[in-house]
């Protein structure tokens, strides 16, 4: 073991003298290097393993790679170890460096009967949902690796599955320090439970049940609005605003036939019709209070019809409205304006 380490060692210092600079901290790399491997050297490992991994995330040189799963190996971690060695392998054998390939895979080799595996098997039916997700320690696992022992690191590892519309399953297994083989089973997935009932739709669903047949019916006659009724109260206020339109209505009607004599007097317009400029003033407003009289009718005497139609339908005996019919509607001739009112009660 002394002699494996001191080839890996001596490696390790070629590897990082050699490194190329990569994405991120190249200084903050180079100095959790040298930190780890002190550690390394003081039989540190469980200290000195999260500082390698941190230079290789700043920078994923070869060296560190090599350093990091040899600290993994040696805190238990073989797994991560063996995956380590066969990427420095693939790595030094792209970049031509024959020894550094030769000592990780000589580790690789050594390591590989000691390996742990867990086999993930997935039932049928579960195995055809749509949008399925298997993950294991928060990686998720594709099918093509379902069923398959695949290496990983001793303790306990969780299984986590979805699917859209099926409830979560999680899964544990521990996971024995040396050529331990595990293999852990999902079964089919349980439907999700229906969503609960929200806002009027729960309501309606915690209303009471109609009066049983038994108990007595309630027939429309037996049901009558308030005499506060709101309906009776817009008719009311409909209705005045109707009135008051009819008003309006009936005094531009007026006063608009008062400029149009007012325009034949003291000779501003002829029998002829034809006036000064004081007879054309007079008569054009008689036109547009005539005109602003007719807007009125027909507004007031819809808002009457509206507020009748309202006050009554919506009276005490509300429920015999089919017996009851009122019937409003305005009525236009040459100097007149009047709302015919007819009804049935």
């Amino acid at each position: 073991m002394l002699r494996q380490i001191l080839s890996v060692a001596t490696l390790l210092v070629a590897g990082a003298m050699a490194y190329d600079a990569q994405a991120g901290d190249a200084a903050l790399a180079e100095s959790l290097f040298q930190q780890g491997v002190e550690l390394m050297d003081q039989g540190d490992y469980a200290a000195a393993c999260p500082k390698l991994k941190e230079s290789l995330a700043q920078d994923p040189a070869m060296g560190t790679l090599l350093a990091l799963s040899l600290c993994q190996e040696q805190t238990g971690l073989t797994a991560s170890a063996w995956a380590g060695y066969a990427e420095v392998v693939a790595r030094a054998r792209r970049d031509g460096r024959p020894d550094r390939e030769q000592a990780a895979r000589e580790k690789m080799q050594a390591l590989e009967p000691r390996l742990s595996r867990l086999t993930i098997v997935v039932d049928a039916s579960t195995a055809s949902l749509p949008g399925l997700v298997v993950k294991r320690d928060e990686v998720a696992i594709g099918a093509g690796a379902w069923g398959t022992p695949s290496p990983v690191d001793p303790g306990e590892h969780v299984v986590d599955v979805t699917a859209p519309g099926k409830r979560r399953w999680k899964g544990k297994v521990t996971i024995g320090a040396a050529a331990d083989s595990q293999t852990l089973t999902v079964p089919p997935l349980d439907d999700e439970p229906p969503a609960p009932l929200q806002g009027a739709a729960a309501t309606e669903m915690k209303s009471p049940a109609p009066p049983d047949a038994a108990a007595g019916s309630v027939t429309a006659d037996d049901v009558s609005p308030p005499a506060s009724s709101p309906l009776r109260t817009i008719g009311i206020v409909v209705g005045a605003v109707g009135i008051v339109g009819l008003g309006v209505s009936a005094y531009l009607g007026v006063h608009g036939k008062g400029l149009y004599t007012d325009s034949n007097r003291d000779g501003h317009c002829d029998a002829s019709d034809k006036c000064d400029p004081t007879g054309i003033a007079l008569r054009e407003s008689a036109v547009r209070e005539t005109d602003a009289a007719t807007v009125a009718l027909v507004a007031g005497g819809v808002l009457t019809a509206a507020g009748l139609t309202l006050f009554f339908v919506s009276g005490p005996k509300a429920a015999k409205a089919n017996a009851a019919r009122v019937e409003a509607s305005p009525a236009l001739g040459p100097g007149i304006g009047a709302v015919l009112v007819r009804g049935r009660f």
